[in-house]
């Protein structure tokens, strides 16, 4: 990946709330919590797609960079105050330093951290001033990384409708998306159900310039609209039918990987192929890791490689209609579908048996059949002998 060098990302705790200060009438809802009473819809849900125009996508993605500026300054505010409560003199420090009191109150709870762990290591135990010190300095350092983080995106959002150009209004509202996410936070443990965390502070690769990982992602959707809209537009499609989790992890992979995405012509035969897909890979609670085995990796892999420049799109077209086909199939009977199989098949073949597939299943649930390998039926099998 192009992201690297990330630090602090679970420091991500909010500063006080600056939601009256901006018009909210004017800073459309966030998809992701908008009507849920506060409870995170999981695995595959579906997201209303955005019916404001540019314009209105736009201002709201200005207003939203202005909150940015409103909660570092208050963030500031707040890091003067527990700074004088607490006796640590930031502002002073950073004044005979020649540093930003941000990245010394980073640095003096980054110091107190690595002090606690080598008192722990050694078998010693903290007194009680100790404690209140650690935990003090990790509440300042709180404040300060969320405000490092917000003073980053109310220059990364400024910066993107720069380069926004005449972008698709699909693709803006995914762009909003993208900021909606670093600004989502469910009723959930990350500790148990880790999640790609938008907030997080990296570095790129080509110019070793400092970003929120909303920022890096943002910075790369104008140029792949124009390279391939027709798989920016999957990608819109992925986050309409997706978690917060899923989401994020789909985006932050799918900007570094756009390549692997094929043509146009087989990401939009890919797109009407991923309601069912998240349907039945994403459903249910969210991996408790985000490996190779997760779900949400699973769901990535399986959209790229029916994206791959070798898929057949009259082939995929096919796949959606197999697909359709075996979702009216009982639940006695359990259905086998190899995708590469049927993305690179013989097309004419697959129609054919696609036509007698309906009767194929009837047939196996009256047999009293557990499982019914219909790839193997549509790209193999010519007849019913």
């Amino acid at each position: 990946m192009s992201f690297i060098s990330k630090i602090t990302s679970k420091l991500t705790s909010s500063v006080p709330d600056v939601q009256s200060q901006v018009s909210k009438s004017k800073i459309l809802p966030n998809r992701f919590t908008s009507g849920q009473s506060g409870f995170m819809e999981m695995g595959a849900t579906y997201h209303a797609p955005r019916t404001n125009s540019p314009d209105e996508i736009i201002k709201s993605l200005k207003l939203l960079g202005e909150r940015e500026v409103l909660k570092a300054k208050n963030g500031r505010k707040t890091l003067l105050k527990l700074s004088e409560e607490g006796g640590y003199s930031l502002d002073k420090r950073a004044e005979a330093n020649f540093q930003d009191i941000v990245d010394v109150a980073l640095e003096l709870q980054h110091k107190n951290a690595e002090y606690v762990k080598r008192i722990v290591s050694n078998g010693g135990t903290l007194s009680g001033a100790q404690r209140q010190e650690y935990e003090e300095l990790l509440r300042i350092a709180h404040v300060a990384h969320a405000v490092k983080v917000a003073e980053l995106k109310a220059k990364e959002i400024p910066e993107f409708l720069k380069i926004a150009g005449n972008m698709p209004q699909r693709h803006l509202s995914l762009a909003h998306d993208v900021v909606d996410l670093s600004n989502t936070s469910a009723l959930i443990n990350y500790d148990i159900f880790p999640t790609v965390d938008f907030n997080t502070i990296g570095k790129t690769q080509k110019t070793g310039k400092e970003t929120s990982l909303m920022g890096y992602v943002l910075n790369l959707l104008p140029g792949l609209s124009k390279a391939n809209s027709k798989a920016v537009n999957l990608a819109e499609t992925v986050v309409s039918h997706s978690d917060d989790t899923n989401a994020r992890f789909f985006l932050s992979r799918f900007v570094d990987h756009f390549p692997i995405f094929g043509t146009e012509k087989q990401a939009e035969a890919t797109e009407p192929l991923v309601k069912v897909l998240a349907h039945s890979i994403l459903k249910g609670m969210p991996s408790m890791d985000l490996g190779q085995t997760s779900k949400e990796q699973t769901f990535f892999n399986q959209l790229s490689h029916l994206c791959s420049a070798d898929s057949k799109p009259e082939n995929l077209k096919l796949l959606k209609q197999a697909l359709d086909i075996t979702d009216n199939v009982a639940p006695k009977v359990d259905v086998n579908i190899d995708l590469d199989d049927i993305r690179r098949g013989d097309t004419s073949r697959i129609s054919e048996n696609m036509k007698v597939l309906p009767e194929v299943l009837e047939n196996a649930e009256a047999q009293g059949l557990k499982i019914l390998d219909v790839s193997g039926f549509l790209t193999k099998n010519v007849n019913l002998d």
